[in-house]
């Protein structure tokens, strides 16, 4: 059974990230950041996980201006039933969210387009989305249906980052 989670397991996050990283040939990632340094780094953004069957899965790490979603390669495409729910969170806590997506990461960008959130912005290396309530064009759309959840105190000035 897919369920989400009140927090995300960073631990699952970075080892799906790596298992990307890996799968592109690309050592950077893991050169650069351990998995202490990411869970400590995103300890005190706010967070959901994606959970199937008592196992976590992924999750999404909201910064204060952008989300980070990642899933193990083992559920990429099985956890579809976990998106609206998961948006609808992320859009209690800001109405607008941007997600950088890497240029060579061709089964997110699929995923991106195929939902027709905007590309508002190329970088060198990645390719920024912009996600808003309403802003896809499949048939359900994405709303934001849960009440406003109150900002932590750090996410008020702009990230949950700031402190570090």
């Amino acid at each position: 059974m897919l369920k989400l989670t009140e927090k995300a397991d960073l631990a699952v996050l970075y080892e799906a990230d790596v298992a990307r990283y890996r799968a592109a040939s690309e050592d950077r990632f893991t050169r650069a950041v351990t998995k202490d340094v990411f869970t400590s780094f995103y300890a005190t953004c706010p967070s959901i996980g994606f959970e199937q069957d008592g196992q976590p899965i992924g999750g999404i790490i909201f910064d204060g201006e952008e989300a980070h979603i990642a899933v193990l390669p083992s559920h990429h495409g099985r956890w579809a039933l976990l998106l609206k729910p998961a948006l609808q969170w992320l859009f209690s806590l800001k109405d607008e969210i941007l997600v950088e997506v890497e240029r060579d990461n061709d089964r997110c960008l699929a995923f991106m387009d195929r939902h027709g959130w905007e590309r508002v912005r190329e970088l060198p290396d990645d390719i920024v989305y912009r996600l808003v309530p309403q802003g896809g064009t499949r048939k359900t759309a994405y709303q934001a249906e849960l009440p406003r959840r109150p900002r932590p105190h750090s996410m008020e000035v702009s990230s949950c980052l700031q402190t570090h």
